[in-house]
């Protein structure tokens, strides 16, 4: 089933320039498109004020305009991305699979190489979200992978205690655990937490 396409109207974009004199050309596409384009950023007089202007303009997207990214470009985008994940599509005339792989380390949803045909901007603002929506799920569920996993962790480490303290079977250990968790209302990790904890306080040093 296809999904239907991100809505542009209104998305607040912030072009970063580095040069490339394309913002002009931008600003007409993005008006076009319906977007709002909340600042330009020149990053040829000022390289460092990418982070400073996306923490004040706090845009949905950041596009960035350039020959090359620099290192410091990309550790500076690296910097706002882990503060702040957003969608980024970033503009160069040209890369290195080595630039590529640090531009997606860095952040960055989606590449365009070899120059920005206005004609195909509404299309990689759509690859952007699309990217970075897809990229913010997979996070989401690799998070939830490892609570989870730490949970089960720490419910095995309480059903041993039980265990070894009542003399209880495995899946009579796990029935207490369960039964205390619903008299008091928590989850079984939370109440495998607070058991773990009391036994390390009661336990002999």
């Amino acid at each position: 089933m296809d999904m239907p396409p991100f809505s542009l109207a209104g998305l607040r974009v912030l072009l970063a320039d580095a040069g490339q004199r394309r913002s002009p050309v931008i600003r007409l596409e993005l008006i076009r498109l319906r977007c709002q384009l909340v600042d330009v950023i020149d990053l040829v007089t000022d390289p460092d004020a990418l982070g400073s202007v996306l923490v004040r303009q706090a845009p949905e997207l950041l596009l960035i305009d350039c020959e090359q990214p620099t290192p410091e470009l990309l550790e500076q985008l690296g910097q706002a991305q882990a503060q702040l994940p957003r969608p980024v599509l970033l503009v160069a005339e040209q890369m290195t699979p080595a630039q590529m792989r640090a531009a997606l380390a860095a952040g960055v949803s989606a590449l365009q190489l070899a120059g920005l045909p206005p004609q195909r901007l509404g299309a990689l603002l759509q690859l952007a979200l699309a990217r970075f929506e897809h990229d913010q799920a997979l996070q989401r569920e690799l998070r939830l992978a490892q609570t989870q996993l730490a949970e089960r962790k720490l419910v095995e480490r309480a059903r041993g205690i039980l265990m070894r303290e009542q003399g209880l079977d495995e899946e009579a250990a796990f029935q207490r655990l369960r039964q205390l968790a619903m008299d008091g209302g928590q989850t079984l990790a939370a109440v495998a937490a607070r058991l773990i904890d009391a036994d390390q306080l009661l336990r002999p040093r």
